[in-house]
């Protein structure tokens, strides 16, 4: 009875201070935006790396992206198939199996024809998918990496002309002249 009791006041302690250090952690991490975060959700779900970065206008178009794609690459493999089939049944020698959907339309080699073209739509809209997640992925590891960048309207820039004297020639050069201004100071760093 005492060891049982000791095991659960251990278990106690020992649960509330791992619950003191994740919270501790949480604090830690809700100040700072991780990128790898943002990868591996966008990898896991797509979009979900978008909606980690707070950029949820972007999961519908990475839905339509690679659900498009998807789509048509399905469409392509069922009509492979469907004439791929239809194939199968004219040239097996087997008088039980006629091709009655295509028959009257198709020849041998058009079907030949046929399905070589779908086979390569297929491939291509496959690789198409497989890009489109990898750009979501990519999207959200870049939006990620600059979540905290500032683009307020403290950042500007002027170009204006110029005029540059030249020891070596002695003369006068007409030239231009850009000043960054970085932040709400006022300092001003020439190019």
């Amino acid at each position: 009875m005492r060891i049982a009791l000791a095991f659960i006041l251990a278990l106690f302690f020992v649960s509330t201070n791992l619950t003191a250090q994740s919270d501790t952690m949480r604090i830690i991490d809700e100040n700072s935006h991780s990128p790898a975060k943002a990868t591996l959700l966008s990898l896991a779900v797509p979009g979900l790396g978008q909606a980690y970065n707070k950029k949820y206008w972007k999961i519908p178009l990475v839905y339509a992206a690679i659900g498009t794609s998807l789509y048509f690459a399905l469409d392509q493999q069922s009509k492979f198939v469907d004439f791929k089939d239809a194939l199968a049944k004219r040239l097996d020698d087997d008088p039980n199996t006629i091709d009655t959907k295509y028959m009257e339309n198709f020849s041998d080699e058009n079907l030949r024809s046929l399905i070589d073209f779908h086979r390569k739509n297929r491939d291509l809209l496959v690789v198409t998918t497989a890009i489109a997640y990898a750009l979501n992925v990519l999207d959200a590891a870049v939006d990620a990496h600059l979540y905290n960048f500032d683009v307020s309207d403290d950042i500007s820039g002027v170009f204006q002309p110029d005029v540059q004297f030249l020891p070596q020639q002695r003369q006068l050069v007409p030239s231009f002249k850009l000043s960054l201004k970085f932040g709400k100071n006022d300092h001003r760093r020439c190019l």
